[in-house]
């Protein structure tokens, strides 16, 4: 993008080289300093052993619910897969009888 560094920040070269920029480009955005330390920037509640077996039931729990809808889609596509199957057992017995009446 071309950008160039001017002392901790970094600029447009129009800006860096003393040309005119809009009113949006010029304005200061302040950016965070970088921070070493890794994970959420806010933690909403407090890790316990009780919040993180609840954490753990519920997921458990959807963990079942979508085995559930998995098994029922399952089933159907099974279902869907048989019916095609015996319609085209079927085209296939219709003919070969007619090829046999043929002889």
């Amino acid at each position: 993008m071309g950008f160039i560094k001017q002392r901790n920040s970094y600029a447009h070269p129009e800006v860096a080289a003393g040309g005119q920029a809009d009113e949006d480009e010029n304005s200061n955005i302040h950016m965070p300093e970088p921070t070493n330390v890794a994970g959420p920037s806010h933690v909403n509640e407090e890790y316990s052993l009780e919040s993180l077996s609840r954490q753990m039931s519920e997921m458990a729990r959807l963990q079942h619910e979508m085995m559930a809808i998995q098994n029922t889609h399952h089933e159907e596509i099974c279902t869907h897969l048989k019916s095609l199957d015996d319609r085209i057992s079927g085209l296939e017995r219709r003919f070969d009888s007619d090829d046999s009446d043929v002889f």
